[in-house]
């Protein structure tokens, strides 16, 4: 029987060792560096470690069944290692909360970003689009000017949007408009068109002073500024004389402010109005009513503040709308022959990848053979810009739009277009005239980057140059739309962790994306678009073949950079708060997350607010040694706060800060640092910006020489 059951026992062992670690019978030993029992020293894994699990001689026993998880033998210890990575579980989101994996569980839920500051003077709010919270001041009425009960000498009457520090004092109203303590004193404004009642009357066409200063936000129209609520209007009656029916054409100017336009026919009455035009940032806007009959009518115009504008006014002979409205009553457009487009009234009848503001038209453009198509487009009247658009001829779905262009910096170019008709929309920004004019060339051969399909391979762990000017927008992931754009090949051969960065000229919007091979919008793996630098980082990228594409604005010369390595498992920054607990950054890089939400602010630095608390935010500390000059990239996305990264430099720590290298981490992307660093001791301290404190993500790539 004593034989039977040392039998049994050993059979129970020798299963365990060669299943799952999670279907264990038996608790390990465990064991040393050379593979013999442990002796209980101080350098032996404890149980505690809830990333140990049962004993294993490869990594292939370690599987926890979780995909969130790095699971591995640990050789040292002859059991399984299996490592939480919360990237894994990243939705890309960031107002739903932080996603986490748990041990035994999985990918899970974090809370949700409420972005409460605890501060009843703030109004809070999250913005996915930034991956930012916003705790803006109190400001209930809405007018731009925060509640002086929690900013003093500010809005003293939070219920009215025409009470305001920044509103002119108003005459004979007995308020404190300006909200300086007085009542109708010295050097108050009497508005002039603040309502129906003392509206300015014109009778003739001609361009007309107006000034929206002292004047409230009186009247509701279908289009607005920005901030309707804090806007200023005065209203213009506008008579037109006796005898044909007119055009009623409008244009509204202001200075140094967005502006829209109304008509209305009964002052007043939102149910009367006629047309109304305006556009994000445009301060010079046009309305125009068609087919009047005389009378009198009323133009509302809007600025955003107070300031002084114009109304130019023109009666017209009577013109119907524009028949080319939609792809089957487009008509042609000659190639070479400019051709003024006015966008008035168009309706929105197709979807394009470039958002614009206006309805469009539509133009047939008719190639006898293959050629190359560049549209040029640019604003004579009006201060928004031009929507171009080039469609397949069937014309009316959203993958019929081919290209896409926004402004005049570029033209809309196509290259090697099959010979046939296709349709050209034009839309704008705001109401505008504009000039378009279509040129036909010869084909030309395509470079190989501008396309998924015979894109060249990227240069891996390195910067290479990208010239975009003889581009076109041809790949279509629906990254950046509008822009020129190339792709290149990337084969990953195992498991990898790749960083993407573009770079372009300073104020310029880029973009880049790393794809699928097909390049579509459902092989869109990740996207990242803005100001330079701008980066996407996906780890554990599984083996197989990609693609990395590149976009901008101007079609200039810009940079692409790939960083890849194996994937790694994140390592903890525990501690960390002093110098002396410092994290080791091994000469090969890592990928590190933290939590400063309960550290100590010990390192105040030189790009921190000025009004920063005593030694700044929370920081944790890493160490990194060079035996050589090395160039090393430190990213922070997918952080939760504004943080604040600096590098220091010395034998000691904190040591001084090396050349440009502290970053404030404002943009959704958190801070990045590029550096040739020389062989030396060097200190990471990750802070926050003015105080803020959260988890964090720090990806150290050693770039290979």
């Amino acid at each position: 029987m004593r034989r039977l059951l040392v039998f049994v026992v050993l059979a129970l062992i020798a299963a365990a060792c060669g299943s799952k670690s999670k279907d264990l019978l038996v608790k390990p030993y465990d064991a040393g560096s050379d593979g013999a029992p442990d002796d209980g020293g101080a350098d032996a894994p404890s149980d505690a470690d809830p990333t140990l699990g049962g004993p294993c001689v490869d990594d292939g026993q370690c599987d926890d069944m979780l995909a969130c998880t790095f699971d591995a033998c640990d050789k040292k210890v002859l059991r399984c290692r299996n490592v939480p990575d919360d990237t894994r579980c990243d939705d890309g989101m960031f107002c739903n909360g932080r996603e986490r994996c748990v041990l035994a569980h999985g990918c899970e839920q974090g809370p949700v970003v409420t972005c409460e500051d605890g501060s009843s003077c703030t109004i809070d709010r999250c913005v996915e689009a930034t991956k930012s919270c916003v705790n803006a001041p109190r400001d209930l009425d809405g007018d731009g000017d925060p509640d002086d009960h929690c900013v003093l000498m500010h809005d003293c009457d939070d219920r009215d949007p025409n009470v305001a520090s920044t509103h002119s004092e108003v005459c004979a109203n007995n308020k404190d408009d300006n909200c300086n303590g007085q009542v109708d004193e010295a050097g108050c404004v009497t508005p002039v068109g603040a309502t129906c009642a003392t509206a300015i009357a014109v009778g003739a066409p001609g361009t007309y002073a107006l000034s929206t200063v002292g004047a409230s936000k009186t009247f509701a129209t279908t289009c607005s500024v920005t901030t309707p609520t804090a806007g200023k209007d005065v209203v213009v009656a506008i008579t037109i004389p006796a005898g044909p029916n007119k055009d009623l054409e409008v244009w509204a100017t202001a200075t140094n402010s967005e502006a829209s336009v109304a008509i209305q026919s009964t002052c007043g009455q939102a149910a009367s109005e006629l047309a109304c035009g305006s556009g994000t940032g445009a301060t010079s806007v046009r309305a125009r009513a068609r087919n009047l009959a005389p009378g009198t009518y009323y133009a509302i115009v809007t600025t955003q503040a107070e300031t002084n504008a114009e109304l130019r006014v023109a009666f017209l002979d009577p013109t119907p709308k524009p028949t080319n409205e939609t792809c089957a009553n487009a008509i042609p457009i000659v190639p070479e022959v400019a051709t003024t487009v006015q966008i008035v009234d168009p309706a929105k009848d197709l979807v394009s990848g470039c958002g614009a503001a206006t309805g469009e038209l539509t133009y047939t453009l008719t190639l006898t053979q293959p050629s190359d198509v560049k549209i040029f487009a640019s604003t004579v009247v009006g201060s928004g810009s031009a929507v171009i658009g080039l469609r397949a001829p069937h014309c009316t779905s959203s993958g019929d739009e081919l290209r896409c262009r926004v402004g005049s910096t570029l033209p809309l170019f196509a290259r090697g277009l099959a010979a046939g008709t296709y349709v050209v929309t034009v839309a704008a920004t705001s109401p505008i005239d504009t000039v378009v004019t279509a040129r036909v060339s010869a084909p030309t051969t395509p470079p190989p980057d501008q396309t998924c399909a015979t894109a060249p391979p990227v240069v891996v762990n390195a910067t290479m140059p990208v010239d975009l000017s003889d581009h076109e927008d041809a790949i279509k992931d629906g990254c950046f739309s509008g822009g020129p754009n190339a792709a290149y090949d990337l084969p990953l051969a195992v498991a990898s962790d790749v960083l993407v960065v573009g770079r372009f000229s300073q104020a310029e919007a880029g973009a880049v994306s790393f794809d699928a091979p097909a390049c579509g919008v459902v092989d869109r793996l990740a996207c990242n678009g803005g100001l330079t630098p701008v980066r996407v980082s996906k780890r554990s990228v599984p083996p197989g073949d990609y693609r990395v594409v590149i976009a901008d604005t101007v079609g200039a010369l810009t940079s692409l950079t790939t960083l890849v390595r194996p994937t790694v498992p994140p390592t903890t920054v525990s501690g960390a708060d002093l110098c002396s607990g410092a994290v080791d950054i091994p000469d090969t890089g890592g990928f590190f997350t933290g939590d400063t939400t309960t550290a100590t602010a010990n390192y105040g630095s030189t790009c921190d607010n000025p009004n920063a608390p005593p030694n700044g935010a929370p920081d944790q500390v890493l160490h990194l040694v060079l035996t050589q000059a090395r160039r090393v990239v430190f990213d922070m996305t997918g952080s939760t706060y504004t943080t604040l990264l600096e590098v220091r430099v010395g034998p000691t720590c904190p040591g001084p800060v090396f050349m440009d290298a502290c970053y404030v981490g404002f943009s959704g992307d958190r801070s990045f640092l590029d550096l040739q660093l020389p062989a030396g001791s060097y200190w990471v301290i990750v802070h926050g910006y003015n105080g803020e404190k959260g988890p964090f993500n720090l990806d150290v790539r050693v770039v290979p020489p």
